[in-house]
């Protein structure tokens, strides 16, 4: 495997860098809205043009005043970051605008870096950004370097591309690594998933704040544990419904879900120090585990938990007892780092459990016998399984060949799940049957 040369997207805030992003990316989606700092973290993207691929990355706006809040100088730093590891720069300006002071600020430190640099001239059919084309010359990137582009109507982007495979250096070497499975953290916002995603890959991927909403966009990165790569994702908050009254929020939401769709397991943060626990997180847990992905509660803040708050917890999930049996919880500190060490062992643990195969005769067997023990009954016609096979894995799927299909609702599958949880450590992970009508006994 090739090692991913990096092609890093720059500008100020609202100059088009994200729309730019999703014209060149394939899967990966960058949020795009005429707000100011809608992107904070980074998001990457392989982009494969002329059977040459490349890592390409969408940072945040980068500011240069002095006096910012912290959040706006976090994405500084972050982008900073980015830019220094690149391979090549696409440096987007906003062609109609005109050059501007952030515009020259920003042009000064990319020549510092020596990178090789794309100028792309953004809304270049526009008759504002034909006219200003010399005043963008004048920041020092070469006529042949610079491109006038729309990023909105597809303008260019074939120039963009050849420009970049005409500045990448070699590839080299390195071994595969690609994800034996996807970790998503879901939760509301400001439960702690970007203090507990930089806790897992011991660095600042994630940006952390005060600040309800940080995160906007699903966030990635892989790490190796016991020799296997994992991938771990970052999720902006979800809301209640009732509160997501902005387009940006709606967004936010429906990349949340998307990454759910991705996930091999969902790790879902609940703030332990929430004196009432909402009953959307529960709902969030019910609608994860119907997805078929395995789950882990994960309550945060535990080292604020008095003993009233723990009770409340209790009466909180008493009606939703049935689903929490399944799955495994485990109380945790980002601020302490307490039982930050057993995620990963049970990430792994879960993860084994939700690949595992079993043979039909066990299956068959463990199902007999408890019908034999307990049996199940339709309108007084006994209800019979003649075999039973595992024909999935994530989730673990398992066939029924039964003598009447419809005479199993819930409660009997619920019935031959629980036989299976009796006999087999299955905590977090999810179980599903299909029926099959076998004419003999």
């Amino acid at each position: 495997m090739k090692k991913l040369n990096k092609v890093v997207i720059i500008g100020r805030t609202n100059v088009g860098k994200s729309t730019l992003f999703n014209r060149l990316s394939t899967s990966v989606k960058s949020m795009t809205l005429d707000y100011m700092g809608v992107t904070r973290d980074f998001i990457a993207d392989t982009v494969t043009w002329k059977d040459r691929s490349f890592e390409l990355i969408d940072t945040g706006g980068i500011d240069f005043k002095k006096g910012l809040d912290f959040l706006t100088e976090a994405i500084r730093e972050r982008a900073v970051q980015v830019l220094e590891s690149s391979d090549v720069v696409l440096f987007v300006v906003d062609g109609a605008a005109g050059v501007t002071g952030e515009d020259q600020t920003l042009a000064r430190f990319v020549h510092k870096l020596k990178k090789p640099t794309l100028l792309l001239i953004n809304k270049g059919d526009t008759h504002a950004a034909q006219e200003n084309e010399s005043e963008f010359i004048a920041l020092g990137f070469g006529y042949d370097n610079t491109i006038l582009i729309s990023a909105q109507h597809g303008t260019g982007i074939a120039d963009i591309c050849e420009g970049i495979l005409g500045n990448l250096p070699a590839q080299e070497d390195i071994p595969d690594e690609e994800p034996g499975y996807k970790v998503v953290l879901l939760g509301k916002p400001n439960v702690g998933k970007s203090s507990l995603m930089n806790a897992l890959l011991q660095k600042d991927r994630s940006l952390v704040s005060e600040i309800a909403g940080t995160t906007r966009e699903a966030v990635r990165d892989r790490m190796q544990f016991y020799k296997e790569t994992i991938e771990v994702m970052d999720t902006a908050g979800i809301r209640r419904q009732r509160s997501v009254d902005e387009t940006i929020e709606e967004m936010m939401v429906k990349t949340s879900f998307g990454a759910v769709r991705e996930a091999d397991i969902v790790l879902l943060l609940i703030d332990a120090h929430e004196a009432q626990l909402a009953h959307q997180e529960l709902k969030l847990a019910s609608y994860v585990f119907e997805q078929g992905k395995a789950l882990i509660i994960i309550r945060n803040k535990h080292d604020l938990v008095t003993e009233d708050i723990q009770e409340q917890w209790k009466y909180d999930t008493e009606e939703y007892e049935h689903l929490l049996r399944k799955i495994e919880v485990l109380n945790i500190s980002c601020e302490t780092g307490h039982n930050i060490g057993k995620i990963l062992p049970l990430v792994k643990e879960v993860w084994e459990r939700y690949t595992q195969n079993f043979s039909p005769a066990h299956l068959t067997m463990i199902f007999k016998d408890g019908l034999e023990r307990t049996p199940l009954y339709h309108n007084k016609q006994r209800l019979k399984m003649f075999s039973a096979k595992q024909v999935g894995i994530k989730p673990l799927l398992i066939r029924l060949n039964v003598n009447e299909p419809d005479w199993f609702e819930s409660s009997q599958l619920s019935f031959f799940e629980n036989i299976l949880r009796k006999e087999h450590n299955l905590k977090s992970v999810p179980v599903k049957f299909n029926l099959r009508r076998m004419f003999f006994d």
